[in-house]
């Protein structure tokens, strides 16, 4: 977890409510960090949730959740061990996704992350937004998957690992310049720790 410095705060305060509206927004600190810019932005969590979405879809049958929870630790992943990323726990039904925009490049574009589920199988889903804020938009789902459990137990681990998704995309209605949007949608059936972890999301070029 990296150390900010108090005018470093004072900006993650004012950029806590970065959303998918498609306006700009004002640099953190001294200007070495903005949100919806040419690629993804705070990709390791160090930022907290500064540049990305956390929206709920449906509640599920158990109460409270989704719920989005930044986290520096798992029992069964002692390589994370002070290294923030984001669970997104989804319950019972419970539904929600993880977003954020950055602009298109014109050309073939690519999107990379790390995930790993919990204990209950959990399905991912990833998408690509355009055009983005607006109800208009049009969701093009590049893959669902399910990522491989790590937790056999609460106290016991089943040996997995966590894997890397990549993923490439390129839309001819896609306007160079213009925001688009990837979506890490998260839901399961199961009740136990039915989490789905990601960190290291990337874009490129």
């Amino acid at each position: 977890m990296k150390y900010l410095s108090t005018a470093a705060l004072a900006a993650l305060v004012l950029l806590a409510g970065c959303g998918s509206n498609g306006v700009a927004h004002a640099p953190i600190g001294a200007g070495l960090i903005a949100c919806n810019t040419t690629n993804i932005i705070n990709t390791g969590f160090n930022f907290d949730w500064v540049c990305w979405d956390r929206t709920p879809i449906k509640p599920g049958t158990l109460p409270g959740f989704p719920t989005f929870t930044l986290k520096t630790s798992d029992s069964c992943l002692p390589s994370q061990a002070g290294n923030p990323f984001a669970a997104i726990e989804t319950p019972a039904g419970a539904d929600g996704y993880l977003s954020q925009q950055f602009i298109d490049h014109g050309v073939p574009q690519s999107v990379s992350f790390r995930v790993w589920g919990g204990q209950d199988p959990v399905t991912v889903t990833v998408g690509i937004v355009f055009p983005t804020g607006t109800s208009r938009g049009t969701e093009t789902i590049l893959d669902t998957f399910t990522p491989a459990p790590l937790h056999a137990s609460s106290t016991a681990c089943t040996g997995a690992v966590p894997i890397t998704k990549s993923y490439s995309f390129s839309r001819a209605d896609f306007s160079v310049g213009s925001l688009i949007e990837i979506r890490l949608h998260v839901t399961s059936n199961g009740v136990n720790n039915a989490t789905a972890n990601f960190d290291d999301i990337t874009s490129s070029p």
